[in-house]
């Protein structure tokens, strides 16, 4: 049959394409902008006739069964990230966050847990009868490959970049049903970086040399460091994730990755969160090259990028260097993602930085985010064996080969001035001063 005939074929109904779900099936989805929206909209329209299904999801949009009730047992969701969404879900129990890092996490779920159904967005068909998740990685490729699979359900959408993973390619034979739908590919608001993020931004930049390879969040102090990085040369790319800043210093010229250590000329991630710019540049550059979580947070291969310099950020960190990125007290708030991933392959590469940046207070000056010891509950996202450099608006807090007490000293200087001295306090109680 020619593959136009056996994509023909292979067109339904939503509602058809949801009656291959069974009980007891774990469905892995597109992950964020790879996300089949149309007919996870419909989704919860099956609740009443399965049984432990679980639902594989990122952080993107929210879907009636996710916050309708009476969903835990019929329709479970999990992943490794919380999204604004998952932050509701959780509290009907909708949604239960899964700890665990990112390059691995697909791996040691499936080992409880095997996928059965992948269910997806992808690039329309090419001439050689290939459909492609071309915008994130994360799960699906581990999902693709899993010998427990019996199901493949795709939504073809036209607003997919046109991006040729190998990793993610779908022949149409190996497609069960699939639907026709060009769903809008998920952004996240555009943050309104503050004075404080500019500060930030600007002495995380210093610290990122011509050459370097880097890896940098999503946020406003993220923005900020990438706008800081104009003025670099050569900048090479190994990150999780494409944001729109990323696009617009690959754009400028900035990042090539001549002098990288692997994947020269390549810019290397595994998902992407962008504006239309950004998954425009996908369609075309060649450079771009989306390869699985698997590969691109796996510690061991970010070390092998020399002059590794990672930027992430915090919710608190305590005085012997213990980061929590994830959790407020012992409620979940966002996750592990590749916080751990990067922290160790950076501290690991010849010539690599770990920095976290982050502001020293919250809840409008009022909470240090610098404290005596964690919140109670809190996750450790970073030990305090792989943390490195600390950043704040008012300075910078070394902390590789440093003692307790120093980390202590070098912290509390760090943090606004207003919370100083009870910190100091604090730590003379604790016996690091």
């Amino acid at each position: 049959m020619e593959y136009t005939e056996l994509y023909e074929s292979k067109k339904c109904s939503v509602s058809d394409c949801l009656s291959l779900i069974q009980s007891g099936d774990v469905i892995a989805t597109g992950t964020d902008s790879n996300a089949a929206v149309t007919i996870l909209k419909e989704l919860h329209t099956i609740a009443h006739r399965v049984e432990d299904v679980w639902v594989i999801k990122g952080a993107d949009r929210v879907y009636p069964f996710m916050t309708e009730p009476g969903m835990d047992g019929h329709i479970n969701t999990t992943g490794l990230i919380m999204g604004p969404g998952n932050r509701e879900s959780q509290k009907i129990f909708n949604y239960q966050y899964t700890p665990a890092n990112l390059h691995d996490w697909i791996i040691r779920w499936t080992q409880h847990r095997p996928v059965t159904v992948l269910l997806t967005a992808a690039t329309p068909m090419d001439e050689e009868g290939n459909l492609y998740m071309s915008t994130c990685l994360i799960n699906e490729s581990e999902a693709l490959k899993s010998g427990s699979l019996r199901k493949i359900i795709v939504q073809v959408n036209r607003k997919m970049p046109r991006l040729k993973p190998e990793a993610g390619k779908i022949h149409i034979s190996q497609v069960d049903a699939l639907i026709e739908a060009d769903d809008d590919l998920w952004s996240v608001p555009t943050p309104v970086p503050t004075e404080k993020d500019k500060i930030i931004g600007e002495t995380a930049a210093e610290f990122i040399h011509d050459g370097d390879t880097i890896q940098i969040g999503l946020g406003g102090t993220a923005d900020m460091v990438a706008l800081a990085l104009e003025s670099k040369h050569d900048l090479g790319l190994h990150t999780e994730l494409f944001t729109p800043g990323i696009g617009n210093l690959i754009r400028k010229g900035v990042i090539t990755g001549a002098r990288k250590t692997i994947n020269r000329g390549r810019h290397v991630g595994t998902f992407a969160i962008g504006d239309q710019a950004l998954y425009e540049d996908m369609d075309t550059n060649p450079a771009y090259m989306l390869v699985p979580g698997q590969y691109v947070n796996d510690p061991f291969v970010i070390a092998q990028n020399d002059n590794m310099v990672s930027v992430n950020t915090a919710l608190e960190i305590d005085l012997t260097g213990q980061v929590c990125s994830e959790s407020i007290g012992s409620r979940m708030f966002s996750g592990t993602g590749g916080a751990t991933d990067f922290a160790y392959g950076a501290l690991h590469s010849k010539g690599g930085r770990g920095i976290i940046a982050m502001s020293a207070t919250a809840k409008n000056g009022t909470i240090s985010k610098i404290k005596p010891q964690l919140t109670p509950g809190a996750a450790v996202t970073i030990s305090r064996n792989l943390v490195d450099i600390i950043i704040t608006e008012y300075g910078v807090a070394y902390m590789r080969g440093r003692t307790l007490r120093e980390r202590a000293q070098n912290l509390i200087a760090i943090a606004h001035p207003d919370f100083r001295a009870e910190l100091t306090a604090q730590a003379r109680a604790l016996g690091l001063l």
